[in-house]
């Protein structure tokens, strides 16, 4: 289950919400990613995470020790991510519910990290506005994670090119799997109720699986 190819308004997103969770739980999206990132975050940063969906940034980096806002425009997804954090009594993640297009920071306000995960792409704007407006903000590290090879084609030296104060790190590839595990057919079934979305699932001695693989870049820049 591929993310950039979700292209849709907000009443998708909370549809899509407690199955994104679900899938979040049971997939293997994010094994190789997240120890990457949180080799780079470091304790006392203020991260601004762009679409954080349910907390799958935010919370790790809460946990190392960063203040977190965490923005995201889906009430499905945040309710989901409140949840979390009272549950897991994580207190320094502070939710906004809005889109990156209507974010207006404090004119005090600095970040160490401002960070976007398949998010970047639903800007009405467009990606390279979305990216311009992060650069503007001047944090200290940028960190962009989007998916490469759905029918987005990014040009990462365009991107570079937006900004001349930032100095680029670096550019990892992870292949993973994407995959979504259903407990069994009716399962399925509300799922493609919820979402209005057709898939093809094969059945292995786990339940049905939604077979699927994707490459996601990890690209950082620091300012200089």
């Amino acid at each position: 289950m591929n993310q950039t190819l979700f292209k849709r308004d907000l009443s998708f997103w909370n549809r899509f919400a407690p199955w994104y969770e679900k899938w979040l739980i049971r997939g293997e999206y994010f094994n190789n990613i997240l120890p990457d990132y949180n080799n780079m975050i470091e304790p006392g940063w203020n991260v601004l995470d762009i679409g954080a969906g349910t907390g799958v940034l935010s919370i790790p980096a809460a946990k190392a020790g960063c203040k977190v806002n965490a923005l995201e425009p889906s009430d499905g997804m945040m309710k989901i991510l409140k949840n979390k954090l009272r549950s897991l009594n994580v207190s320094n993640v502070e939710p906004y519910k809005m889109t990156w297009e209507d974010f207006q920071p404090d004119a005090m306000e600095t970040f160490d990290l401002i960070i976007a995960c398949n998010s970047i792409h639903l800007v009405t704007d467009g990606f390279f506005k979305g990216m311009l407006k992060i650069f503007e903000l001047k944090p200290a590290y940028v960190c962009l994670m989007t998916e490469i090879n759905q029918g987005i084609r990014i040009d990462f030296k365009n991107i570079d090119s937006l900004q001349d104060e930032y100095n680029f790190l670096y550019i990892k590839t992870f292949n993973v799997n994407s995959s979504f595990y259903f407990e069994d057919m009716e399962e399925v079934g509300e799922f493609q109720d919820a979402t209005h979305c057709k898939i093809d699932v094969r059945m292995c001695k786990s339940g049905p699986i939604q077979m699927d693989q994707t490459d996601v870049a990890t690209l950082w820049w620091e300012r200089k």
